[in-house]
């Protein structure tokens, strides 16, 4: 009874992580996850009574799956060229399907109105994001793989901005739009296998 209590749970947060993407926070209810799921909305509001209660599990959820993939990033014997690309290539892979978005990013569009239960844990997603991106710039820098300007925490933040509004503008512009950001964006952070890869093909 525990475990199927505990499957129902994640089915719950499972669904809701997908509306969360394709149709943002204040814009699915529990009708819709129970539509869905084909179960009751009371069979929901025995796991989370109130929607920040769901809320704060959506968050608890990215920050799960962050703990897991940044650590797994930042543990492997790579480059920081490679552990920036695995980070843009995750990112793509988690965050867009079809017509979705970075559940972090539909999140943040919505702060103005979320509850204020889930903010704490929307403001630390938002700083272990851009702690990890640092990192793997400090890495890189140390080691010569980038060479650009100014302060390497203001770099990350230039990123992270950069790689969820080019998932944003996918959305109506095509995947082609996130791949041409990235692009220049390892220019600006004078990426020394961007500048090797133009020279092996003008060679």
């Amino acid at each position: 009874m525990q475990t199927r209590s505990k499957n129902r749970k994640e089915q719950i947060i499972s669904v809701a992580m997908d509306l969360l993407q394709t149709h943002g926070f204040e814009n699915f209810s529990y009708l819709d996850i129970a539509n869905r799921l084909a179960i009751t909305k009371a069979s929901i509001h025995h796991h989370f009574p109130k929607k920040e209660d769901l809320g704060v599990a959506l968050c608890q959820a990215i920050q799960d799956w962050h703990e897991v993939e940044f650590r797994k990033i930042l543990l492997a014997n790579i480059s920081a060229q490679q552990k920036l690309d695995t980070y843009i290539n995750a990112n793509l892979r988690y965050a867009c399907g079809k017509n979705k978005i970075c559940p972090l990013s539909s999140l943040q569009v919505d702060i103005a109105s979320l509850p204020t239960a889930m903010r704490p844990g929307l403001k630390a997603l938002d700083e272990h994001e851009l702690d990890f991106i640092t990192q793997v710039l400090a890495q890189g820098r140390q080691q010569g793989e980038f060479n650009f300007a100014g302060e390497t925490k203001g770099q990350a933040m230039v990123v992270v901005l950069a790689c969820k509004a080019a998932l944003q503008y996918s959305r109506v512009h095509g995947d082609d739009i996130f791949e041409q950001t990235m692009a220049q964006i390892m220019t600006l952070l004078g990426s020394t296998a961007m500048v090797q890869a133009s020279l092996q093909q003008t060679g």
